[in-house]
Formats: structure tokens, C-alpha cells, sequence
């Protein structure tokens, strides 16, 4: 499997939540989470909406860039956020970030702090059909320095927004969450994630090297459904 020099954490959810990333951050998985197997292979675990989650161990990142990738599969719910990642608590001057499908929403959702305010941007269509309920590989690369955020779809760039505001890079030294929003909220999210990956990049790559990065990462990590 593709893994970047700095990766943070790499859950494969190989019947655990061990890390893969060589940091050490295993994680733990709360209410009653699921292992099952993907189509074409590969394992992945599944979140019934009801409590389950999976808790990292606190750490920061460093840099200027955050890289978000899973496979994820959700369906569109008029009332269950499909939360994929979240961080201890939101905050308006502590760097934090949180990755959605919301409620009722084809939309994929990124929010950070930016001083005076928690801000959100949205890309939408991202789970339109044929999009929805089924396996596809995303990855959300966020670059805090130069205010964009690019959305990968199975290896192909599919939208760049611009953070109007200026942002603030979650450095704090926080706990993690996959399947909840954070330590408060009771969010959980009802589908199946896998080859979760969070990295760090010091810079925002070319983007032809970015795109290149995002298709290997695609094949390499789950095999052809």
C-alpha cells in the first residue's frame, strides 16, 4: 500500500484498529463496530449509527497541508450524519477539523477553525448517483497555507474550493475520531469505512503529482470492485 513519509495514522481495519503508520496509535473502537468484507476482498468496518465509533490516542500534526483518504460507503439518510472523521471538540482558535456527509446531503463537508469562527465548505455532488451506497475512494487534501481544499474521487480531482477565511492548522495535541463528530455530539455515522489514512504534506504538491498520487493510492489500496 501507498503511504506517505509522514503519515500519521493508517488503519486498514484488518479485523482491528491497529495503525499501520508506524506511530503507534492504535485505535479503539467503541460500541459494537463490525468487521465484514468488502466486495472484491479486502476488509472494512462497518458503524450501525448507534454509538459506534473508533477513538484514537492524542497527538498534533505538523506542516501545512492535512490529507484525508478512506474508502468509505454511505447512504444518502434524511437524518444520520455520516460522519467520517472528527477531533476531540470544535473550536474557533484551536485547529481542529471534522469530515462529513451531513444529513439529507449528496454534499462531502470539511470544517476548520479560523480564529473568529468554526467554518465549513462543502463540495457538492460529491455522493450523487451513482455515487451513493456504493465503495468509492476519496481523499480530501487541505492546504492551510495556500486556503484550498482539493476533493478526490476515485483518483480524479473533482472539485478545488477556496477557504475564504484564513485557517487555522490543527497543531493542538487532540484525540481523533472516525464515525463520530467528536467527544460530545452524538453524530454517528451509519456505513462502512476502510484504508483510512491521515497524513501530513509540508507543502501542496504540483497538482499532476497530486492526481498521480491519488490514482495510485485508489489501485493500491482496495482491489477493483
Amino acid at each position: 500500500m501507498l503511504r506517505s513519509p509522514n503519515t500519521q495514522l493508517h488503519y486498514p481495519f484488518q479485523n482491528t484498529a491497529k495503525d499501520y503508520s508506524g506511530n503507534a496509535r492504535d485505535g479503539t473502537v467503541k460500541g459494537s463496530g463490525v468487521y465484514a468484507t468488502k466486495p472484491g476482498g479486502g476488509r472494512c468496518l462497518y458503524f450501525d449509527g448507534v454509538g459506534d465509533y473508533v477513538k484514537t490516542p492524542s497527538f498534533g500534526l505538523s506542516g501545512t497541508v492535512v490529507v484525508f483518504a478512506a474508502d468509505v460507503r454511505c447512504k444518502l439518510n434524511a437524518s444520520v450524519h455520516q460522519c467520517l472523521l472528527g477531533d476531540y471538540g470544535y473550536s474557533s482558535t484551536i485547529g481542529y477539523f471534522f469530515c462529513a456527509r451531513f444529513a439529507g446531503s449528496n454534499a462531502l463537508s470539511w470544517q476548520y477553525a479560523c480564529t473568529a469562527y468554526e467554518a465549513q465548505i462543502d463540495c457538492p455532488n460529491f455522493f450523487a448517483a451513482p455515487y451513493d451506497d456504493v465503495w468509492l475512494h476519496m481523499i480530501i487534501a487541505c492546504d492551510y497555507s495556500g486556503k484550498k481544499c482539493y476533493f478526490y474521487r476515485n483518483g480524479t480531482l473533482f472539485a478545488t474550493i477556496n477557504l475564504v477565511q484564513t485557517p487555522v492548522f490543527p497543531s493542538t495535541n487532540r484525540v481523533k475520531y472516525l464515525g463520530i463528530y467528536n467527544a460530545f455530539d452524538y453524530l454517528f455515522t451509519a456505513g462502512d469505512l476502510a484504508n483510512v489514512q491521515l497524513w501530513t504534506l509540508l507543502t501542496m504538491p504540483p497538482a499532476a503529482q497530486m492526481l498521480a498520487n491519488a490514482k495510485r493510492m485508489m489501485l493500491d489500496m482496495h482491489p477493483i470492485w
